[in-house]
């Protein structure tokens, strides 16, 4: 078995945005001459998500609405996460100057990573599904980390 990872880095414009990033994952397919396996697709990050859905701007707006209104970015929404009177932990290293509790919330309710059958050289993904890179902090360097694996 073999495995080759790729790192791509991003720059992102600010909280809700979708980026497709099925190409890159198709072209670390292809460069990796792997016919058979899994292509795993990775956030490093607590305030993205990776997701497979349909490229399709009415979904990406209803998307928007269903996670407003799970977990509300509006500034006079409490979140603990962002109280820095009673928050003692994961302080180091970031000035916390703009509120991301709703973005971590979001988070939780995605996943950090997709995985996505490799078989003769291909992704197997369905008709209309796309694999995206999801922001949902504010716009920020981010990564994405990519590995495929198999023979």
């Amino acid at each position: 078995m073999r495995h080759v990872f790729a790192n791509h880095d991003l720059r992102t414009e600010g909280c809700g945005q979708f980026i497709d990033v099925t190409e890159d994952v198709e072209r670390a397919v292809s460069d990796s001459a792997i016919t058979n396996g899994m292509a795993l697709v990775y956030s490093p990050h607590t305030t993205c998500a990776v997701v497979i859905n349909e490229r399709e701007s009415g979904f990406m707006e209803d998307f928007a609405e269903v996670l407003e209104g799970l977990a509300p970015q509006a500034a006079d929404h409490y979140y603990r996460h962002d109280d820095l009177e009673i928050r003692t932990e994961g302080l180091d290293g970031d000035p916390h100057e703009t509120p991301n509790g709703h973005a971590h919330c979001r988070a939780v309710l995605m996943s950090a990573s997709q995985t996505v059958p490799i078989v003769d050289g291909r992704l197997r993904l369905g008709q209309w599904q796309r694999l995206f890179f999801c922001e949902l902090d504010r716009a920020r360097e981010r990564k994405v980390f990519i590995q495929v694996i198999g023979e």
